[in-house]
């Protein structure tokens, strides 16, 4: 199975005060042991260190590598007219990351969008089939 992951899978698996972080933690190994491959808009970057603790350092370039079946994704001019048409069409409660992040799971024709963010999820299972990272397991 192909697997989108949103920005929050990492930002949960790698901060252990996060909810859900255990079953983020599963889904990396998961990811990690081949039993899923996995995508991921290049704009994690991004998103996981601006909520970085300074007291958590995390060499996030080092842990990706270490995330074996995972690609990321550059935020290309057709991912983001996508993401801006989704905007669009699901109004401000869709936030341009969120956008990027769903447009790019589209594109990739992925089977699964796991997120651990419950808005996201109600417009992306118009689109896709999703899960929450709660319910992972």
């Amino acid at each position: 199975m192909v697997i989108a992951l949103d920005s929050n899978v990492f930002i949960a698996a790698l901060s252990p005060h996060e909810q859900h972080s255990i079953n983020a933690q599963q889904l990396i190994r998961d990811v990690t042991s081949g039993k899923h491959k996995a995508i991921a808009s290049s704009i994690l970057y991004g998103e996981v260190l601006s909520v970085s603790n300074s007291s958590e350092h995390v060499d996030l370039e080092d842990f990706l590598s270490h995330v074996k079946n995972l690609f990321t994704f550059s935020a290309s001019d057709s991912i983001c007219l996508k993401a801006g048409e989704l905007r669009l069409e699901y109004g401000p409660k869709l936030k341009l990351p969120d956008a990027i992040h769903l447009s790019t799971a589209l594109s990739s024709e992925v089977d699964l969008f796991v997120t651990n963010d419950e808005i996201l999820a109600k417009v992306a299972q118009k689109l896709i089939p999703i899960k929450l990272l709660s319910e992972w397991a």
